[in-house]
């Protein structure tokens, strides 16, 4: 039994699917995010398999797994493209262990300024790399990319963007303390 068109019980459904994002997440602008990624995706899909899915009344279903597993998973593309810089200015704030000296003496609401002299350092040795280094390493890192995509997009190597990308953190590893 065929029914009807897939993209219009796709979105028909986006209110529902919007509801079971939220009470997974419990955050009305990350249920937003994550079911319009995977709307994104669906609609990337071939016509001919969403619909094949569709057909067999799995479309509802096969929804909220995408938005669970974009919700939960660390390897997904939700997680690196909204909850992976998050996660990592909140745990640059708890950077006494990096400067322990710089607390001596200093009140407790200095965390903030700290990440911001480490993101100031960051950019004054981002500016001193070769170009292709910095905007590579910028871009990867701004724009959320994974090295496959970001290699798609740009027809460069994947290696070769692994090997930058490395050269670069190590660059600032090494540099960011002196």
């Amino acid at each position: 039994m065929i029914k009807g068109d897939v993209y219009e019980a796709l979105s028909s459904g986006y209110s529902k699917y919007k509801e079971v994002a939220f009470n997974i997440c419990k955050d009305e602008d990350k249920a937003s995010d994550v079911v319009q990624m995977v709307m994104e995706s669906c609609l990337k899909m071939p016509k001919a398999t969403l619909q094949d899915i569709y057909n067999k009344d799995g479309l509802l279903w096969y929804i909220i797994r995408m938005i669970t597993l974009n919700i939960k998973s660390n390897t997904s593309r939700y997680y690196y493209i909204y909850n992976k810089y998050y996660e990592q200015l909140d745990n640059n704030k708890s950077t006494k262990s990096y400067m322990p000296e710089f607390y001596e003496n200093k009140p407790e609401d200095t965390t903030e300024s700290i990440t911001h002299i480490r993101l100031d350092k960051i950019e004054n040795l981002l500016s001193s790399l070769y170009w292709y280094d910095r905007e590579l390493f910028i871009t990867y890192y701004r724009d959320g990319y994974t090295l496959d995509t970001l290699a798609d997009k740009t027809g460069i190597s994947r290696t070769s963007i692994f090997n930058t990308l490395k050269k670069v953190k190590n660059y600032i590893k090494d540099n960011i303390n002196e």
